[in-house]
C-alpha cells in the first residue's frame, strides 16, 4: 500500500520523468491508493548514486515503503544497495522495480524486476523518424509514439 517512486525532476530536460511519475501517479489512482508526496523522492540525474540517496532520503523519512518504482534500472540498482546497507531485504521487506531492463539488472541480487520497452523498435522508430525530418518530412511537427512493453518479473518484485 505505500507504494514509493525514485527519479522525480523538475527540470526541462526531466521530460520522461515527468512521463514516468504520470505513469506512477495514475496506476496508483487505479489502485486506490491515495498518492502521498513523502513517497516521492527527486534524482537530480538517473545514475546509482543518486538511487541509492534517493532511498537513504525515503527510509529517514520513517515512511517506509512496501514498494519502490526506479524511474530507470539504474536508479534501482542504487536503491537496492541502500535497502541491503539498512538491513531491509528485498523483496521480503520492500520490494523494488526499475524501468529500462538494462543488462546488469539480470546480475544483480536479487534480480531486478523491471519494466521492459521494446528497444528494437523504438530503434526502427527513431531511425525513420530522423530520415524523414532529413528528407521530405523536414517541416513536419515533431510527433509522440508510443511503444510496446511488459513487465518483465524477477526476484526484486516477484507477483
Amino acid at each position: 500500500r505505500r507504494i514509493a517512486a525514485i527519479g522525480s525532476q523538475r527540470t526541462p530536460e526531466g521530460a520522461s520523468a515527468r512521463l514516468r511519475l504520470a505513469g506512477y501517479t495514475a496506476a496508483l489512482a487505479e489502485a486506490g491508493i491515495a498518492y502521498d508526496d513523502r513517497l516521492v523522492a527527486p534524482a537530480p540525474a538517473w545514475h546509482r548514486a543518486d538511487g541509492a540517496a534517493a532511498m537513504r532520503h525515503l527510509l529517514a523519512t520513517g515512511v517506509r515503503p512496501d514498494a519502490v518504482f526506479c524511474f530507470n534500472d539504474t536508479l534501482a540498482l542504487g536503491a537496492l544497495r541502500a535497502l541491503h546497507e539498512a538491513g531491509l531485504r528485498v523483496p521480503e521487506d520492500v520490494a523494488v522495480a526499475g524501468f529500462d531492463d538494462i543488462e546488469d539488472g539480470r546480475f544483480s541480487i536479487p534480480t531486478l524486476t523491471t519494466v521492459a520497452p521494446d528497444k528494437e523498435r523504438i530503434a526502427r522508430l527513431a531511425v525513420e523518424l530522423l530520415a524523414g525530418r532529413l528528407g521530405p518530412d523536414r517541416d513536419s511537427p515533431p510527433r509522440e509514439l508510443v511503444t510496446p512493453h511488459h513487465l518483465a518479473l524477477r526476484e526484486s518484485a516477484p507477483l
